[in-house]
């Protein structure tokens, strides 16, 4: 070898760090192996038989409170109607009024257009002599007995026709003239407009009835 071939020892081991064997290197450091100190973010220590989804569930997961939920809108509005029909007075007959009455004569029950102009002429034909503001007609109430509807009204003579609450036809006799209180009651368990040609003595005992609880007021 010639001496010119020859390196200095010095300058074969000026960048020494590229020649020496991993095992044997100091552990010197240096700006190519540069590990910083701090990390940005924590390392999660994962054991092999651990899942990652679970570890990261239990590191997000947060306890949230559960809160009762409280019905609102269109709900929360039918709730309050429902409430206020349940305390609201029904409209049933229990809350039923009697009517006032002006006139001297009423006749109960379900009268039609074609029994009121019969019994137009009949109340009308002397001796009656009725005028239409001296009678009216009332339909049968069953939230009342018969003897709290003849008392809480005004009217001096009850004709009681057809078909009346099974209640009150037990404190009506049929065909005759009865009192309750200081009222006069008559009870003619058929309507007029009903009556045939052949069922004579049934018009003349209603007549009859009327013309003699008109004329004595009882």
């Amino acid at each position: 070898m010639k001496a010119s071939d020859r390196m200095d020892l010095a300058e074969l081991y000026k960048f020494d760090e590229i020649y020496w064997i991993p095992v044997d290197r100091p552990n010197i450091p240096s700006e190519a192996s540069f590990t910083p100190t701090e990390s940005p973010a924590t390392t999660l220590e994962v054991e092999p038989s651990t899942p990652v989804a679970a570890i990261v569930e239990e590191k997000v997961s947060i306890p949230v409170q559960e809160k009762p939920i409280t019905p609102s809108g269109p709900g929360l509005q039918a709730s309050l109607v429902e409430d206020l029909k349940a305390t609201a007075p029904s409209n049933s007959q229990d809350s039923q009024i009697l009517p006032q009455v002006n006139c001297r004569l009423v006749v109960v029950g379900k009268i039609n257009p074609t029994e009121k102009e019969r019994l137009q002429l009949v109340l009308s034909a002397a001796p009656v002599s009725l005028q239409p503001s001296d009678w009216q007609v009332l339909e049968p109430m069953d939230s009342f007995t018969v003897s709290e509807f003849v008392e809480g009204t005004q009217a001096q003579i009850y004709v009681f026709l057809g078909d009346q609450i099974p209640a009150w036809k037990v404190q009506l006799p049929e065909g005759k003239i009865s009192q309750i209180g200081n009222k006069a009651i008559y009870y003619f368990p058929r309507y007029i407009s009903s009556l045939k040609d052949s069922e004579k003595p049934l018009k003349l005992a209603f007549w009859n009835s009327v013309k003699e609880i008109v004329s004595n007021g009882r």
